[in-house]
């Protein structure tokens, strides 16, 4: 099977040390060197203009020098990195930045095609489904961590065209007077305080009546946008107009339309850490 010709831009301050590294790269019949450059800066303009499939990069270089000419170039211009040096301490820092590989000058021919190698099975179809299969399964992670929704939901989610899905409720399904069902999305809810059974659900224009207890719909409402201020009220910080201090470590909340919540006590942590979030 014939192999893709792989385009490269070779850096070297040291003309001696540019030269050889050319005449090794040309008996590599996949390589195909299109740039050269002796400084940092000429690198970077060559990649942004040829945008090579690899460029072998010496470390030690006038101006910037070859881990700063990675951290310059943007991300739809960076070839593949194999750096080339006299120095073995940097290894390290060269394979944080998911370098392909790290020759030691003088390079020979026999290495410089084992580095070829590793650049073409690091193109390999399965290898790049591999790596991509991994970062993807890491960002739902980190959303499944920071959300609460399960992975497998995360992925039907990211296949559809839908809004990303909640670990919370969305909607309370509500009778009304006539014994229809009204839908009604969380975020027109101002707060809600308790009646026994029943809680009152406030909207700025109604007041519904629902049975359930308070500890059964707090655990189905997102905890990081209602907060229990008092025993038998929940309330929306998102329609909080101003917090008023009170005596007794008590205060009250003002949510507008001559509305005023008590934050008792017990429960002034949360509206303290809400203030403590807000200041700049």
């Amino acid at each position: 099977m014939t192999r893709k010709q792989l385009t490269a831009i070779i850096v070297d301050d040291e003309p001696l040390a540019l030269e050889g590294l050319k005449l090794r790269l040309a008996k590599i019949p996949e390589i195909t060197i299109i740039g050269e450059a002796c400084d940092g800066d000429d690198a970077i303009q060559l990649c942004q203009e040829l945008t090579p499939d690899v460029l072998f990069l010496d470390l030690q270089l006038p101006g910037l020098n070859g881990i700063e000419v990675v951290q310059a170039l943007q991300s739809d211009t960076l070839p593949m990195i194999v750096f080339v040096s006299a120095y073995g301490e940097f290894a390290l820092d060269a394979f944080e930045l998911n370098a392909i590989d790290y020759v030691l000058k003088p390079a020979n021919l026999g290495r410089l095609k084992k580095t070829v190698e590793r650049i073409f099975e690091r193109c390999a179809p399965e290898n790049i489904d591999q790596e991509q299969a991994k970062e993807k399964y890491k960002l739902l992670k980190a959303l499944g961590d920071s959300s609460g929704i399960a992975i497998s939901e995360l992925e039907n989610w990211l296949g559809s065209d839908k809004p990303l899905p909640s670990a919370f409720c969305q909607e309370l399904v509500i009778k009304n007077s006539d014994h229809e069902k009204l839908f009604l999305p969380v975020t027109d809810i101002r707060w809600i305080d308790a009646a026994g059974d029943y809680m009152c659900v406030h909207t700025d224009t109604d007041t519904h009546i629902l049975r359930v207890t308070m500890k059964k719909l707090e655990s189905q409402l997102d905890e990081r946008v209602f907060k229990r201020i008092h025993k038998s009220t929940l309330v929306n910080i998102n329609c909080i107009k101003s917090i008023k201090s009170l005596k007794n470590s008590e205060s009250s909340l003002e949510l507008g339309g001559d509305v005023h919540l008590k934050v008792s006590r017990n429960y002034s942590s949360a509206i303290q850490e809400l203030i403590e979030s807000k200041k700049l």
